[in-house]
């Protein structure tokens, strides 16, 4: 699961829909990438962070020192 997107997404009171529509894919789509069986494209990601506010890192980044 894309635990950021689903917790900005809540925290706005967005639809899956309502994302789905903002960032240009088929709301069932959205539905597969929130859910983390597929992944969201560059630009998608990119209009994802843009829509929230945040950067790309802060969506999908998490620690890098492993």
């Amino acid at each position: 699961m894309n635990a950021q997107v689903y917790i900005k997404r809540k925290e706005r009171n967005l639809r899956q829909e309502d994302v789905a529509k903002a960032i240009s894919i088929h709301k069932q789509s959205y539905y597969m990438k929130e859910t983390g069986k597929r992944d969201f494209s560059i630009p998608e990601a990119r209009r994802l962070a843009k829509l929230f506010g945040c950067t790309l890192d802060e969506l999908f980044g998490g620690d890098l020192n492993v």
